[in-house]
């Protein structure tokens, strides 16, 4: 059944692309039950994680190139003998994303590996401890990581009542690292391209409602969502409607990026040709932080994703247009799961996405 199922999505997935909308659109009314949704979702991945390598052997074997002929690679493991084919066919990426990971063959092959699904709990309304204990009253795994408020559990522990009533929400461990270290650096925070609200949610957990936190998101449905969000999970957070007139110790800029660090959960992010955009998005953002921060304060720069043009590249330019220093020295929080590059980090968390961060001060 699930690979009935898997085909219909792959065959709606290679007319149309977008892996999330096409799961979204078809395993809900699939008559699945959580664990048969589970697994047709891992096999989706798995033959969207490999789709370039198996477009290699479907064109070198003349096979038909069908969403048939995807999903049985997938199912015979095909791609076991991906070391045997140059770069972008062995790590299934395109070009550039070859060209970015060419001299990172460790990190190349773990954004192929598949990623736990990790829980954030939400310390204002629950412990750590209760959390667990809900989990395995459930049968579902709650393995504790690195992070006070990081849960590891199965794919199936999405649906668990954590979620639904908000004692949890899911969030890579290393996408809560982002969070604890900027709500490290100051008291008054704001969280300036917020999203959905995963690391306002986040910090307000991790302080359990200590910060002067605010936040903002341009995209209006996303901010109804994000102030929705905060009210279901008592999170003190201030959603603001625009740009505030006002200074803070810190500005979060968690940028939107290409994704390539998270591709383990997205594999489609290795299939980009190019940035596109985002870095002049990204600089925008930047620009827009330094008129909110104090003097001596911080700008804390995050984006999941590795290439040079949305990393080393907008810290040189901010340095260079803004006056901003770089703390180059690794005196942050878990310095252990973060491995210095120029002019920032990158998070090494054993089962996280991997985030380029920069920490910059701005003159007093």
């Amino acid at each position: 059944m699930e690979d009935t199922v898997a085909v219909q999505v792959i065959t709606k997935y290679l007319r149309k692309g977008n892996m999330a909308r096409c799961l979204r659109d078809i395993l809900p009314s699939a008559g699945l039950s959580k664990e048969q949704r589970e697994k047709t979702a891992e096999l989706v991945h798995t033959v969207v994680r490999w789709k370039h390598l198996f477009e290699h052997i479907i064109e070198t074997r003349r096979l038909s190139p069908s969403a048939e002929t995807y999903v049985r690679l997938a199912l015979e493991g095909a791609q076991a003998d991906a070391a045997s084919y140059p770069f972008e066919y062995r790590y299934s990426c395109s070009p550039y994303v070859a060209s970015t990971l060419k001299d990172q063959g460790e990190w190349a092959e773990y954004l192929n590996q598949t990623p736990p699904t990790t829980l954030c709990v939400n310390l204002n309304r629950s412990s750590i401890d209760e959390v667990r204990t809900m989990l395995r009253q459930e049968s579902l795994a709650a393995e504790g990581s690195i992070l006070p408020t990081a849960l590891q559990t199965t794919s199936i522990g999405k649906y668990s009542r954590v979620i639904q009533e908000h004692f949890a929400h899911v969030q890579d461990e290393s996408s809560q690292l982002v969070s604890f270290l900027a709500a490290s650096l100051g008291h008054s925070l704001f969280d300036l391209c917020a999203g959905n609200g995963g690391k306002s949610l986040a910090i307000a957990s991790m302080t359990k409602n200590q910060k002067d936190l605010s936040a903002y998101e341009i995209n209006t449905m996303k901010r109804t969502t994000l102030t929705q969000r905060c009210t279901q999970y008592d999170a003190k957070v201030r959603v603001e409607e625009s740009l505030p007139q006002k200074n803070y110790d810190l500005v979060l800029v968690d940028a939107p990026c290409t994704g390539l660090g998270a591709a383990r959960r997205n594999p489609e992010a290795k299939y980009r040709e190019g940035a596109g955009e985002l870095p002049q998005i990204q600089l925008s953002l930047v620009a827009q932080a330094a008129s909110l921060i104090k003097p001596g304060g911080v700008l804390f720069y995050a984006v999941c994703t590795l290439t040079p043009e949305e990393t080393v590249h907008i810290i040189e330019t901010a340095v260079r247009t803004h006056g901003f220093c770089v703390l180059e020295e690794n005196n942050l929080s878990y310095n252990n799961y973060l491995v210095p590059q120029s002019n920032g980090f990158i998070t090494r968390i054993p089962q996280g996405d991997l985030f380029f961060i920069s920490v910059l001060t701005k003159p007093e």
